[in-house]
């Protein structure tokens, strides 16, 4: 030090003045933040930071305060804060520590909760009460801009003559276009509309009733027609998953290329049946969920992603699903009362 002193004085006591204002800051713990503060000097426009916790869903990161998320753990965490405040000097509570140590801890018999009919499904109404009603589609600017390179490059090879392949979009025609002469075999198919109703459904046209939705889809027409053939590959398997968060089941279905303009989502509250066209206009797929729960169509919205078709429902109310659709074996359980 004595050296230092006598090389440059004045130097000397800057760095030993710098030295004791560093050693006065003290680390922010706001998330997001990362910077070190002095107390006396704390503002309120000080501190840029995330005040919402952070949260892990579909090999996304993401922020609740404001939504920002990415696949990228890097990326998330170099996300600037999104509210202004002072800097917090208090350490947040590790999370992760408390959820290790709430599996290990031995819990009491009645803390520990298990779906058994806590949460009842929604009442099921009478179908001729209930309208159907659109649900708003909205397309994100990514999607939107890959349908447009999409057909900018693909412009010469479309084309609006039926495919080899193509399907019969009449209710359970199973047949495929193979050529000019398939129009000669008939179409079997139901010329009513589904019919859900106290947990059955049923064709309007034939009225064989199931409480088995699959059995249901199964079910072989009633009548014989001429066969309506779609230019649109037919895929009646998705990859799907939903989740629940502030007052809404989202439930997600992934296909690339979904059309904005060609994405029909409608709903009576209970009755949700969704028409996609994606394969950037290849593609078709028709599904109709008889929900668990109620939801709002009016307050509900369908966003088309890149990669994925969101179906954000609103809740008619904050009940927990334990499920997406009704289950006429575990939800139409009738408890009887035992005899003294």
């Amino acid at each position: 030090i004595s050296k230092l002193y006598r090389k440059d004085p004045s130097s000397f006591f800057c760095s030993l003045i710098i030295s004791m204002s560093e050693a006065e800051l003290i680390n922010c713990y706001n998330k997001g933040c990362g910077k070190k503060f002095h107390p006396e000097s704390n503002s309120v426009e000080d501190c840029q930071y995330h005040p919402g916790p952070p949260f892990f869903h579909d090999a996304y990161k993401i922020w609740n305060c404001c939504n920002k998320k990415s696949t990228d753990f890097g990326t998330f965490l170099n996300y600037p804060g999104c509210t202004k405040g002072r800097h917090s000097a208090e350490k947040p509570v590790d999370i992760v520590k408390v959820a290790a140590v709430k599996e290990i801890r031995p819990e009491k018999e009645e803390e520990v909760i298990v779906w058994n009919g806590l949460n009842k499904p929604a009442e099921r109404l009478d179908d001729t009460l209930r309208e159907e009603r659109n649900i708003k589609v909205e397309a994100t600017e990514g999607a939107k801009a890959s349908i447009k390179k999409y057909l900018e490059e693909h412009q010469s090879v479309l084309s609006s003559e039926l495919q080899i392949g193509a399907p019969c979009r009449n209710n359970s025609c199973e047949a495929k276009y193979g050529g000019p002469s398939a129009s000669d075999s008939p179409c079997v198919y139901h010329p009513g509309a589904a019919i859900f109703h106290e947990g059955m459904k049923y064709w309007a046209c034939c009225k064989k009733k199931t409480s088995d939705f699959q059995a249901f889809l199964d079910q072989k027409g009633c009548e014989k027609g001429e066969h309506c053939w779609s230019k649109n590959e037919k895929v009646d398997k998705l990859r799907e998953d939903f989740y629940s968060a502030n007052g809404t089941i989202t439930v997600n279905l992934y296909c690339r290329g979904a059309m904005p303009d060609e994405v029909s989502v409608q709903s009576d509250g209970q009755l949700l049946r969704v028409k996609l066209v994606h394969g950037f206009g290849t593609k078709e797929s028709l599904f109709i969920y008889d929900l668990w729960g109620e939801i709002l169509p009016d307050e509900s919205v369908v966003r088309v992603g890149e990669r994925k078709v969101e179906l954000i429902l609103k809740q008619a109310d904050n009940v927990s699903w334990p499920r997406l659709q009704f289950d006429t074996t575990q939800d139409s359980k009738v408890e009887t009362p035992i005899e003294a």
